[in-house]
Formats: C-alpha cells, sequence, structure tokens
C-alpha cells in the first residue's frame, strides 16, 4: 500500500508539474482605436482646408496617410486628435480615409468637391505686340482682377509684373529673359490665353564695352583698363575728340584722348578750393562738365558751391558762386548755388546750371552774371518758366535748335523747355522701371542726359542701372543695362552697369558713360 501510495502521489506531482509549463499565455493587451469621428468642412473646392477629428491619429503628420476618395493629400498638422490637410487637386468626391500605422479607419459621410466656378475670363487683345524687357504691355479682356495682386500675367511662361488692373484692362511689364509667346492671364484658378503670340525682341543697338578703368576705385593716369577712377559722374568732349571726365571722390578733372590716354587736366586731388593752373587748383565733389566752342571747360564744382572755368591751357579760375552754399542772383562771386549739379554750355558762351538744392535752373552769362532761368519752390508744374516747378534736378541737356532737356530727379522725369521759356514733361512720371510713351514711361532718379544729332536723347537712369532712350516725341526705351547692378560688358540688357549716372555723345555717336560705382568708363555703340 505505502508502495502504490508513493506511486500515486509521484504521478500526481509529475502531473502537477506538467499542467502548469503547458498553460495559455494571458490573452494581449487591447490596442486603443482608430477612429475618425468627423471632418469640417464637408465640401469645398480643390485646396481648401479640411480638420479631421478622431483619436489616436499620430502627432507627426508624415505618420497619416489621408485620402479623399483615394486620393493622396499632404497633413500639414497633426495631433493625436486632429489632422489638418488640403483638398487634394484631382480629389473626388467620396469617403476620408486615415491610415497610422497599417490601421485604417473611414469616414462615415463624404466630402463633396465643389465645381468650380464658370468663368468668363477672356483675353480680346493686346499691344504692342511686340517689344523688349521693360515694355508696358496693355491687355484688354474681361474679368480680370480690379487689384493688381489678384492677376498673374505670364509671357511665354515668364512672369511679367502687373501694374495696373481693372476688370477689362492690365497693365504688365516685360520682364528680363522673357521670350516670344502666348500672354496668359489667371485669376484665382481661372486661366486665360492670347489667341497671338507676343514677340520678344533684344534693344537694337546697345554692345557695351569698358574705355577706361577695370571697376576698382582708385587714382591713376593711363592707358585704358590701366587707368584708375574713383567714382567718375560727369564727361564732355571738345571738338578735337578729347573726353573730359569728372572724378568726383579724385576731386580731379581728367582728360581721355581718342586713343584712351588717360591723363589729368586739372586738380591736385585734395579736396578744397584753388584757382590756379593744372594740378595746383584744387575742387571739392565736383559733378559734371561741359565744352565750349573754343575748348573752355565749365565745371559744376558741387562742394563749393561754385562754378569753375578752365581754358585749354588748364588755367582755373571761378566763374560764379562763392564758399557759402544758398540762393542769390546777382555777378560772380555774389551769386549763390546749393549743390550746383549739370552743367552746359550754349552757342553764344551762357551756361546753364541745374541747381539741385535750389530746384532751380540758373543761367551765367560769359560775363559771370548769375540769373533764374526756370524753377522757384519744389514742385513739378509744366508751365511757362516763370512759373514752372522742379525737384531737385540734376542733369542738364541744350540741342541744336536751343531746347533745354532737364533730368528732373526727385520727380523722375525729363522735361523740355524752349526757347521760348516753355516747360512741358517729355517722359516719365513716378519712380519705377518701364518702357513705354510719355507720361507712361518710367525712370528712377535718373541722373545724366545727352542728346544726339537726330534730338534723341540718352538717359543715365542710375538707379535703374540703364542706359534709357527717349525720341523727340517722348518713346522711352532701354538700351542696354539690366535691373541687377554689376560690371559685365555685353549687349543690350546683358550689359550691366552700377550707378550710371554721367553721359555724352562723340563725333561718331557712340554713346560713353560714367559708370560710377564701377569707378570706369563704358562705351556703348
Amino acid at each position: 500500500m505505502k508502495t502504490i501510495s508513493a506511486i500515486a502521489i509521484l504521478s500526481l506531482f509529475i502531473f502537477s508539474c506538467g499542467s502548469e509549463n503547458n498553460d495559455p499565455a494571458p490573452p494581449p493587451t487591447p490596442t486603443t482605436e482608430l477612429t475618425l469621428t468627423g471632418f469640417s468642412p464637408t465640401t469645398g473646392l480643390a485646396g481648401t482646408v479640411v480638420t479631421l477629428t478622431g483619436t489616436n491619429f499620430s502627432a507627426t503628420p508624415a505618420n497619416n496617410v489621408v485620402k479623399f476618395n483615394g486620393t493622396v493629400t499632404t497633413v500639414t498638422s497633426a495631433t493625436v486628435t486632429s489632422l489638418t490637410v488640403t483638398a487634394p487637386v484631382g480629389g473626388t468626391t467620396g469617403k476620408i480615409t486615415v491610415e497610422v500605422d497599417n490601421h485604417t479607419v473611414t469616414s462615415a459621410n463624404n466630402f463633396t468637391f465643389n465645381a468650380p466656378p464658370v468663368s468668363n475670363l477672356s483675353i480680346t487683345s493686346f499691344s504692342p505686340a511686340t517689344g523688349t524687357t521693360g515694355t508696358s504691355v496693355t491687355i484688354v479682356g474681361t474679368n480680370f482682377g480690379p487689384v493688381t495682386a489678384d492677376n498673374l500675367v505670364k509671357i511665354n511662361g515668364t512672369a511679367a509684373g502687373v501694374i495696373q488692373a481693372s476688370a477689362t484692362s492690365l497693365t504688365a511689364v516685360v520682364s528680363a529673359g522673357t521670350t516670344s509667346g502666348k500672354i496668359t492671364v489667371q485669376v484665382g484658378t481661372a486661366l486665360a490665353t492670347s489667341a497671338t503670340d507676343f514677340t520678344y525682341v533684344q534693344a537694337t543697338i546697345g554692345t557695351v564695352s569698358t574705355l577706361a578703368g577695370n571697376g576698382t576705385l582708385g587714382f591713376a593716369d593711363g592707358t585704358g583698363t590701366t587707368a584708375r577712377f574713383y567714382q567718375p559722374t560727369g564727361l564732355a568732349f571738345d571738338a578735337a575728340g578729347n573726353m573730359y571726365v569728372v572724378d568726383n571722390s579724385n576731386h580731379r578733372i581728367r582728360k581721355i584722348t581718342p586713343a584712351g590716354v588717360v591723363s589729368t587736366f586739372a586738380g591736385s586731388g585734395t579736396a578744397g578750393f584753388a584757382d590756379g593752373t593744372g594740378t595746383a587748383a584744387q575742387f571739392q565733389g565736383p559733378f559734371d562738365v561741359a565744352v565750349d566752342a573754343v575748348g573752355n571747360v565749365y565745371v559744376a564744382d558741387t562742394y563749393n558751391y561754385r562754378i569753375r572755368k578752365i581754358t585749354p591751357a588748364g588755367v582755373v579760375t571761378t566763374l560764379a558762386g562763392n564758399a557759402n552754399y544758398g540762393y542769390a542772383d546777382g555777378d560772380g562771386a555774389a551769386a549763390k548755388f546749393n549743390q550746383p549739379k549739370g552743367i552746359v554750355v550754349d552757342p553764344a558762351g551762357n551756361v546753364y546750371v541745374a541747381d539741385e538744392n535750389n530746384s532751380r535752373i540758373r543761367k551765367i552769362t560769359p560775363t559771370g552774371t548769375v540769373t533764374t532761368f526756370a524753377g522757384s519752390t519744389l514742385g513739378s508744374t509744366d508751365g511757362d518758366v516763370s512759373v514752372a516747378l522742379f525737384s531737385s534736378p540734376v542733369g542738364i541737356e541744350i540741342d541744336g535748335n536751343g531746347n533745354l532737356y532737364i533730368v528732373d530727379t526727385g520727380n523722375h522725369r525729363i522735361r523740355k523747355i524752349t526757347p521760348a521759356g516753355v516747360v512741358s514733361t517729355l517722359a516719365g512720371s513716378t519712380k519705377g522701371i518701364t518702357d513705354a510713351d510719355g507720361s507712361a514711361a518710367r525712370f528712377n532718379k535718373p541722373a545724366g542726359v545727352v542728346v544726339d544729332a537726330d534730338g534723341n536723347l540718352y538717359v543715365a537712369d542710375d538707379d535703374n542701372e540703364r542706359i534709357r532712350k527717349v525720341t523727340p516725341s517722348g518713346s522711352v526705351s532701354t538700351i542696354a543695362g539690366g535691373y541687377v547692378p554689376g560690371f559685365t560688358d555685353g549687349f543690350g540688357e546683358d550689359a550691366q552697369f552700377s550707378s550710371p549716372t554721367g553721359i555724352a555723345i562723340d563725333g561718331s555717336g557712340h554713346i560713353f558713360v560714367a559708370d560710377r560705382q564701377n569707378h570706369s568708363i563704358r562705351k556703348i555703340q
């Protein structure tokens, strides 16, 4: 019995141990359920922002895959209870699904994609049909946005800047890099395309090279690019083809022969005031220069508030003005100027000065008597010289018929004064960069001006880094330079300037530019 009992006890022990080792594993902890309880709004166009609510979303946006009726969209923000998405382009009406870690949940209701509104946006015409960078194109059509920013205009895929807008007309400016092709206008999701192509053309003239200087400021006489200047601002030619350069920050007047040899004509290089011969004379921040029929050189000595005269032999004297800035007509040293800038001389030897800070045009007889020819207080009024107003005029030129042309810098305009004393605006209005006719054209602090034998003006448009052409009728175009300052030779808009300031034309019709911040003299042909 004891033996049987022992065997029974042993068997019971073994069975008990085996049963304990074969107990089933505890059931897994239930996974928290992914839910999509709602979304808002329930309808919208492609691009509509939709907020989804639910539970157990991933707080990492990229870990949530959201689809609108099978079309994937991007999750822009996420929490465990909320997702922000946009209704995808190409999406169709149907359920929204959210997938997180291979778990997917589907909305109970459909998101409804609304049809885009029917638009009558159209382009019926545009003008001109051809143009270069800066040309203003007027686009006529229907249902344009009345605010400029509402309209996206492109010419063969390149955006054009919209500067004026109404429901039936847009004005857009051709951008650099544009190519020929269709014009498109987009307002919201609506798109209109022109029936015909706009033809993009480059300027027909405007090959730019460097005559003297190399972009590095300094002072050195020499030939061509071995010479150095420091912010040249004014240019003029004599009858023999020699160019006189106002080397502003070197306080000197330089001379460049037709062969490109640069020398110092007058000025010591030290800012100051002294009459004398050649380098014994002193100037202080001179700005512009003019040459009369017998070779005398006249200098607007800006910060000495004087007009200086240099004979062909280099003898420097003072024609008018004194050390005190101000405003006063009178003889010689009794007259006062306030930062005289532009200067030109007529065939009779009368000197005209753009007196910048007095906003006046002054006239000086050969004997030094100063009067006010036009202007009074700051303004922009056309009319007789007795009532006309200017704003900080900087440049001045005279044509063969005795018309004066004023670069009215503060007004961003080119003004004309007839021999009868009538002032008008030839081109420009508010600040900008637009090639167009008359007041539709835009300049940005233009500085220098010169006239050719045909009556065309060429303007150094300083802050637009461009050289502009203005026809006798006031049509403005760009012949060289682009939007960005730089120092590059090349053709048309491929060339770069940095604050072109002074400008002159030689006997062959070549244009020369005092490229101030490049410390160089450039040539355009």
